[in-house]
């Protein structure tokens, strides 16, 4: 179905930046791009071992944890080789199993490194739609993903053996007498974080976490404490979204405490880390909270406004995102919040400066650019008018305040 492998596998590459070849199967001969995958010198021109692939398509995950695929054509002398693509960004504990795995010579580190870091990161579940699409491209036949690669029967073969874990497990705590006893504290905790109460938060976690019993969720201590963390920074995120944390700010704020989470080594610190966690979150609802009662409609405009607070926002881009005039918006917004959405967008600019000044080495230029001040003077200006002290002053109180001087 497709006339020119090579034409189709560059626009490929040029369109998704996934590494992709074409590979003749009777010969031997094949050409992939990035051009870095044809140098022998760096990758052998025989494929590692671990790169079996009996179904069509098919799929492996390397001991790199990265995505290998395979879509064979049905009727010619040639397949398509795709990846490699990881789903989180690199390591140096990718780089370096990444090179085991290949063989390649530890002197072109740098030119694999420079490889992998422009390679896109992509999910599982979107690679294995890549092979659905290119299995269509190559043989002119569709197939569904899901029933391909047995998600469904996996799915049923998962709940019925973990079933049989889950009653063994309810038999044993009934006889021991040992019960999880955590929902009442988890449902105070998640509501004083919603809250913002970051003070009723302190009392409780010093109160009761010492009486808590918590179920077994890994197989040592460490790795216990970890999924526990874990657990507990997904239901805290979604407890400060609904408090009226900005979505992404709060991701983005999930996502670190795992990575660090994941990091370390150490149970006291881990302890330390969650409980860190917790009044992070119910701190930063407390600043961002938004008055109850609050609209569909105006919810939408504070969380458009969050998401593009470093772009020259207009009311009127903001009428158009929710579907309704510039002055009913306008209205509405005053009405609920009491302030007008031009503040609204300068309050949170001025907001975001605070938390760049504070927690970055940016420049005031650079924070001025980036949240699109007409001009660094004016950012300096509106900040002082805000805050009563300029940037500059406020940067250097943060610094002596954190560094305890």
């Amino acid at each position: 179905m497709i006339s020119n492998l090579d034409d189709f596998c560059r626009m490929f590459y040029n369109a998704t930046g996934t590494p992709i070849g074409h590979y003749i199967i009777s010969t031997g001969e094949g050409k992939y791009f990035p051009d870095i995958l044809n140098d022998e010198s760096i990758f052998s021109r025989k494929l590692p071992a671990f790169l079996s692939f009996p179904d069509n398509p098919d799929c492996v995950i390397t001991d790199s944890f990265g995505y290998m695929g395979c879509v064979k054509s049905e009727t010619e002398d040639y397949l398509m080789m795709v990846g490699p693509v990881y789903s989180t960004p690199l390591s140096d504990f990718t780089l370096r199993n990444f090179m085991k795995e290949w063989a390649i010579d530890p002197q072109y580190k740098e030119d694999v490194s420079g490889f992998l870091h422009a390679t896109p990161i992509v999910s599982y579940n979107r690679f294995l739609q890549t092979l659905g699409f290119l299995f269509l491209c190559i043989n002119d036949k569709s197939i569904d993903i899901y029933e391909h690669f047995e998600f469904n029967a996996n799915a049923a073969a998962t709940i019925q053996e973990l079933s049989h874990q889950h009653t063994e497990q309810v038999y044993e705590s009934k006889e021991s007498q040992q019960y999880h006893n955590t929902w009442n504290f988890e449902r105070k905790m998640l509501q004083f974080i919603q809250d913002g109460d970051a003070e009723r938060l302190n009392v409780l976690l010093q109160s009761t976490s010492a009486e808590l019993t918590e179920g077994i969720v890994a197989d040592n201590a460490l790795r216990q404490r970890k999924n526990i963390l874990i657990s507990s920074i997904a239901l805290v995120t979604r407890a400060a979204i609904a408090g009226g944390m900005d979505m992404e700010q709060a991701y983005q704020l999930s996502d670190i405490y795992i990575r660090e989470c994941e990091r370390s080594q150490s149970i006291p610190y881990i302890s330390n880390l969650e409980y860190s966690m917790l009044i992070d979150f119910a701190k930063r609802v407390s600043e961002t909270k938004i008055p109850e009662g609050m609209s569909r409609e105006v919810f939408d405009c504070v969380q458009y406004i969050t998401h593009h607070i470093n772009e020259p926002i207009q009311v009127s881009d903001i009428a158009d995102y929710i579907g309704k005039s510039r002055s009913y918006l306008s209205g509405r917004f005053k009405k609920e919040l009491g302030f007008d959405i031009s503040s609204f967008i300068m309050r949170c600019k001025l907001e975001e400066a605070k938390s760049l000044l504070t927690y970055s080495d940016k420049s005031l230029s650079e924070i001025s650019c980036y949240l699109c001040f007409s001009s660094q003077s004016y950012f300096q200006n509106v900040f002082k008018k805000k805050y009563g002290i300029t940037p500059r002053q406020y940067r250097k109180k943060t610094t002596q305040l954190q560094s305890g001087q």
